[in-house]
């Protein structure tokens, strides 16, 4: 739209006269900033807009004044780095391309340690989710494919050794779940197919240490 269309501001009120609303319009389009007000006139809402879609910065703010979400838009969808909070803390961060979020993804705990680290494809978690304890160390490492977990996932302790591994398939437990000792060591063995169990927990056969290197790098020498 031509820059030099003059822009007129409209603000909104209620049946007792407060502010809901003020806007930004060129020709009868919105165009610009627009504030949407909640209890006590306090802002609940920033929104760029041009040529009639959200575009640019978006605040979003809870009855408490705190931000809610820090986004940004182009073309009417969500696009750019995206912040969410919780009372003001943050939440989670990510990215969006498009209205999908796309790449990677971190949220938060309360205290501010990180919660999980991962990847989005389409607005789907797709790759490796790591998720941590509140003292930084992993408690488990997932796999997922288009929002499903697929493949392995490991249980660890906060030593680090894997306590558990468990095989998914478009979302359900698909083949065996072993469970380990604190040194690592096979303990049980169980059988699932499309999250149902097969069988009963068998004791699982003698093996290496599950944090062990393969045999050939151990008779290697290698790490």
């Amino acid at each position: 739209m031509n820059a030099e269309t003059p822009e007129e501001t409209i603000e909104r009120r209620d049946a007792a006269g407060a502010l809901v609303e003020r806007t930004t319009y060129r020709a009868g389009i919105l165009d610009g900033p627009t504030t949407l007000f909640g209890p006590g006139g306090k802002p609940s809402a920033e929104i760029g807009f041009a040529e009639g879609q959200r575009d640019g910065a978006m605040v979003l703010y809870d009855d408490a004044g705190a931000p809610l979400a820090r986004v940004n838009n182009r073309g009417g969808l969500l696009d750019g780095p995206a912040v969410f909070y919780n009372a003001g803390l943050m939440l989670a961060e990510m990215t969006f391309i498009a209205g999908h979020a796309e790449g990677p993804m971190r949220s938060y705990a309360a205290s501010g340690a990180l919660a999980t680290s991962g990847m989005m494809r389409a607005g789907r978690l797709h790759g490796e989710l790591v998720v941590y304890r509140p003292d930084g160390s992993v408690q488990q490492r997932m796999n997922y494919a288009d929002g499903l977990l697929e493949g392995e996932t490991l249980d660890l302790d906060p030593a680090g050794t894997v306590r558990k591994r468990s095989l998914y398939k478009a979302g359900k437990l698909d083949g065996p779940v072993i469970e380990y000792d604190e040194a690592g060591r096979a303990q049980t063995r169980t059988q699932y197919v499309a999250d149902k169990q097969v069988g009963q927990k068998q004791p699982a056969p003698r093996s290496a240490p599950s944090n062990q290197p393969p045999w050939y790098k151990r008779l290697l020498g290698g790490e």
